[in-house]
Formats: C-alpha cells, structure tokens, sequence
C-alpha cells in the first residue's frame, strides 16, 4: 500500500487528484491533505507518507520550504506545478517528477506506478540539490543532469558531456577526462533532454555536444571529430541540419 499526502492550496485540484486516485488507482491510500507550507510540514511528520503530490507554490509559502523542514522524513515527491518552460527543463534534467496543471489522469497514473515500482526515497536529496541548482542557473552550459548507472547516481554538469551514444536500450555518455558512464535509457529519451543545450543527433546511435567539435569531414554523409579526437558518423539525412546548425554557430 502507497500512502500519500496531498499538498495542494486549490481545492478543485486537490479534488480532483482524490478522484482520480481512487477511481484509477489501487494500493493507494490518501492518508492526509492540506493547502498550505504549515499544514504540509504536520501532515508529512505525524503520517509519515511513501509519497507527497506537492503543489509549488501555495498561499503561505513556497512549497519548497516544507521539503527543507521534513528532511528527517523518507518520502518521494511529486511536484505539482504550473511553471513556466525554463523551470520545466531544470525538472526534467534533474529527474524530479513534475505534474503540470491542469493535472492529467494518464500523467498522475504514470507518475505514482513508477513510484510504487521504482521507491526511489534514497535518492530524492541528490535529485532535489541538482534541481535547486538549476533552477538558479540561469546559463544552460552550467545546469546539471541527473544519471542512474545500474548502482550509482550521478549528477553530471552537461558542459563536461563530449557526446551520447546508443547501446541497444542503454547509452554510454563519454566525458571530459576519459569518463565514461552506461545509463538504462535509451539514446532519444537523452536526445529530448539535451537538444536545447547544443547537443545533436547526427546519427541514430549518436548524440553529440557541438561546443566539442573539431571538424566535420564530409565525404559519404560525413564524421564529426570529436575534441576527445572519436570520429561520430552523420547520417545522410542529417547533413543538410547539420550544416545549417554550423552556419548559424
């Protein structure tokens, strides 16, 4: 059984997360609910939740502030939110669930299966210090991105990422200083994540970080040659984006 608190300072959406959980969902159990930063504070200490649907901004306070007084307390965290496209990015690249109101069923469903599946309490800190830093970074080169190896998280800034590649349904993401790290997601969930950050899919099985390359030999759709001196393909048919992207660098 998953116990939740709900946080939530709207009252049609905290109703409405009630009634989707207990229509869609069992092996839940809404064991508390509040509308502000005080009253989240005493629900999450004296009921002790798996999880918390957490709205970020409520009528008291920033909800940020209750994670900060309830760290003594395990639970995992999902944001509830309508910020804007800037904040959106430093959630999805520090790997923190976010629902972005208005809340959708297949959206909430998603995020509490995983929770219920994954129980990744552990590792909330490490996500949450890399989201707190990119929520104030306002250059993309300094922003941060959270990375599950098979035993480890890693919080990686994205300037020392030289380039992605594809390993069936893992990518190997080569870094400055010889490093090398094999993550359990595939190549596209990374090319989504990394696309505004000057990063390029110049080939199904590659990702690259354009700050890091040293030429492009074009004969037969072409190579790029990495600052690491790796030689990445480029698809035929992405010569022509690739080319564009140069003229505009």
């Amino acid at each position: 059984m998953l116990k939740i608190v709900i946080v939530e300072d709207d009252t049609a959406t905290r109703d409405l997360l009630k009634n989707m959980i207990s229509q869609s969902l069992s092996d839940i159990e809404i064991i508390g609910e509040t509308d502000s930063v005080t009253g989240g504070i005493k629900s999450i200490q004296e009921n002790n939740p798996d999880v918390v649907l957490l709205d970020i901004n409520l009528s008291d306070g920033n909800g940020f502030e209750i994670l900060e007084k309830t760290q003594s307390n395990d639970y995992m965290v999902i944001f509830i939110t309508a910020y804007n496209n800037y904040a959106i990015k430093a959630f999805r690249i520090s790997a923190i669930d976010y629902l972005l109101k208005p809340v959708d069923i297949n959206d909430l469903i998603d995020a509490l299966k995983k929770c219920k599946k994954q129980k990744e309490i552990g590792e909330l800190n490490i996500k949450l210090d890399a989201l707190f830093s990119n929520l104030k970074s306002e250059v993309n080169q300094d922003k941060k991105i959270v990375l599950k190896s098979s035993d480890t998280i890693h919080v990686v800034p994205i300037h020392e990422i030289i380039r992605c590649e594809s390993v069936s349904n893992y990518t190997t993401f080569y870094l400055k200083n010889n490093r090398k790290l094999l993550i359990s997601k595939t190549l596209k969930e990374f090319d989504d994540l990394l696309r505004e950050y000057d990063f390029f899919r110049s080939h199904q099985s590659h990702l690259v970080n354009m700050n890091y390359v040293e030429s492009y030999e074009k004969p037969h759709g072409g190579l790029l040659v990495m600052s690491d001196k790796s030689r990445v393909p480029v698809a035929f048919r992405k010569r022509e984006a690739l080319l564009n992207l140069f003229n505009h660098l």
